[in-house]
């Protein structure tokens, strides 16, 4: 049987997509989520972080900026 990422790294192959790990796939999940607004506290607790969100606010929070500064400019007055 072959390991996910032997399986992975022969799927970019054969499709000639660049080389990506099962890491760049959490990450890729994860940003995903929050862009979709899930809250940073819950994609944590599914990516299996114990530490209430602290970690993946470091690593995404900017994420949120971001999201925050788009639903401003939908603001008129």
């Amino acid at each position: 049987m072959e390991s996910p990422r032997k399986a992975l790294t022969n799927a970019c192959i054969r499709l000639g997509l660049p080389h990506v790990r099962i890491h760049d796939l959490r990450h890729f999940f994860a940003t995903s989520c929050i862009e979709a607004g899930i809250d940073i506290p819950t994609v944590a607790k599914w990516l299996g972080h114990r530490d209430g969100g602290a970690l993946a606010m470091k690593v995404y929070g900017h994420l949120r900026d971001e999201h925050s500064k788009e639903a401003a400019r939908k603001l008129t007055f």
